[in-house]
């Protein structure tokens, strides 16, 4: 996670007045702000990154088949392309479309993936490409040239916005005051034991305007399975080796100490890259004494870019989130859309 440096907060008080000000040019619509050629829904947060939007899309997407025929917009982080790209008409991988997207294009390929940086003129291809009626937009929140039809802010338990401060002395990429913009915070990564007093006091401190509704949710660790074809399965436990490209790897570092034995982690920068190289060198390090590494599935899709050796042994723990309490309330505010 990133760690906020004090002696540079001046740094950011600047930065801040700059973003104080782009704001202002779209509050007072000199800068325009459109609605989409399709129901938007933007998910984000006011963070770098670590506050688990992906699982979060990921839910949001298994709600809305039920009802509708959900698409998913996003970006595209980190890929070695640009403009549109339709995820279902291409040979998809993490290098073309993003590692996160390619991980929901995975798990959902009878829905519409498709990344662009221009979030108006995608949900427009979309509309005209597709046969969606919904979009959600992954980590638009800043995008305001699209105005989104309902905005979900996310911000992690551990490190809320309300206590952090812009960059570069802290880790927020936007000022604490556009959360007003959303229609619902969720306050993600929870303790599974989170009370209702500490839900209360977390409300009290985000101080929600009266059209905003506070949600709190937990992550939910599924049993391993392996990647590249390994057979044994990978117990309770195991002496592993843990794995992670990610902008905070504390709650996964925390699941794998819990439930197997860690001999070694190493820790990546977000988004990654991985060589054959690293892995392999990872293994004649730490191997002898595991029986497998582990990582997560954002970090399996950027794996899956290289052919990594059977003899090798790769696990991935997958992640779904869980709702604290008021799943229900939430899934109406999705319908309502």
């Amino acid at each position: 996670m990133f760690r906020g440096r004090k002696w540079l907060k001046p740094v950011g008080m600047l930065y801040a007045v700059l973003l104080r000000l782009r704001h202002a040019l779209y509050n007072g619509k000199i800068i325009k702000s459109e609605l989409g050629k399709l129901p938007t829904i933007v998910i984000g947060n006011l963070a770098l990154g670590g506050t688990g939007k992906t699982p979060h899309a990921e839910y949001i997407l298994r709600q809305l088949r039920q009802w509708c025929k959900p698409a998913l917009l996003s970006r595209g982080y980190g890929r070695e392309t640009s403009g549109f790209i339709w995820a279902n008409r291409v040979r998809a991988t993490a290098s073309i479309i993003g590692d996160e997207p390619m991980q929901i294009h995975l798990k959902f390929p009878d829905l519409d993936v498709a990344v662009c940086e221009n979030r108006l003129r995608g949900v427009e291809y979309l509309k005209n490409l597709t046969n969606s009626n919904v979009v959600v937009l992954d980590d638009a929140f800043q995008h305001r040239k699209l105005q989104g039809d309902f905005n979900i802010l996310l911000t992690c338990y551990d490190n809320p916005y309300w206590k952090d401060s812009v960059v570069p002395g802290g880790s927020l990429r936007d000022i604490k005051q556009s959360a007003r913009r959303a229609d619902a915070i969720i306050v993600t990564k929870c303790p599974d034991d989170l009370g209702r007093d500490k839900q209360e006091e977390a409300v009290r401190a985000i101080r929600p305007r009266k059209n905003q509704q506070v949600f709190f949710t937990r992550m939910a660790y599924g049993d391993a399975y392996p990647l590249n074809g390994a057979a044994a399965a990978l117990q309770a436990g195991s002496k592993i080796i843990g794995l992670a490209g990610l902008a905070d790897d504390s709650a996964f570092r925390q699941h794998l100490d819990s439930r197997f034995k860690p001999v070694y982690f190493e820790s990546f920068a977000d988004h990654h890259t991985f060589s054959l190289k690293e892995i392999e060198q990872v293994w004649s390090k730490y191997g002898t004494f595991a029986q497998a590494i582990v990582t997560t599935e954002k970090d399996a899709v950027r794996l899956s870019n290289i052919t990594l050796p059977e003899g090798i042994p790769i696990f991935v723990i997958p992640i779904t989130v869980v709702f604290l309490n008021n799943e229900s309330a939430f899934i109406q505010l999705l319908r309502s859309t």
